[in-house]
């Protein structure tokens, strides 16, 4: 909560702003640690006045390490990881998961680990990587209930729709006119 000063003198007005949340991608100020300034960081826990975070490398894949920053020294850049957040699977290449693309689902917390959460991959032994469990609406489709996605593979519902719109948009721009007004 943010207290303003009103056009009334002597009176005070607040303004709630939303908290910061588990998930929340933030940018890192100057109270934390130096080699973490301006760094980007997944938050893991939030308290009264702070938060947890892990500081994410710059491709914000791979964790480097954790600090305890003031929520003054965050800014949060996205809440396309919040619990909750319907995402689309886009991206996905290889043949054992390329079907989960354009199917949709729930960021969620993982039952054992939490969210969010970090595993050790063999193509990197010493930098744990991010994942988010992502609840499917179609298992069936998914060819199972759910599944641990890197970030860089899920898209929040709201951008993707746009994106969609926007390219829809494009293409009867480009139809002749008497086709158009068909459209």
């Amino acid at each position: 909560m943010v207290v303003v000063e009103s056009a009334i003198p002597c009176k005070l007005q607040t303004i709630d702003l939303e908290p910061v949340q588990v998930g929340d991608l933030v940018l890192l100020g100057n109270g934390v640690p130096q080699e973490y300034r301006s760094f980007p960081a997944i938050v893991t826990k939030v308290a009264e006045s702070h938060c947890t975070v892990t500081v994410l490398d710059k491709s914000q894949q791979g964790g480097l390490g954790e600090c305890w920053p003031g929520f003054q020294d965050v800014l949060v850049t996205s809440s396309a990881w919040r619990l909750g957040t319907r995402v689309v699977i886009e991206g996905m290449r290889s043949d054992r998961t390329k079907h989960l693309n354009g199917l949709t689902g729930i960021v969620s917390k993982h039952p054992r680990n939490g969210h969010p959460m970090f595993i050790m991959k063999s193509s990197c032994p010493n930098i744990p990587q991010l994942v988010l469990c992502i609840v499917f609406d179609d298992p069936e489709a998914a060819r199972e209930r759910s599944a641990l996605l890197e970030p860089r593979f899920i898209t929040p519902f709201d951008a993707a729709a746009e994106e969609i719109v926007r390219q829809l948009t494009e293409t009867i721009a480009c139809l002749p006119e008497e086709v158009r007004k068909l459209v």
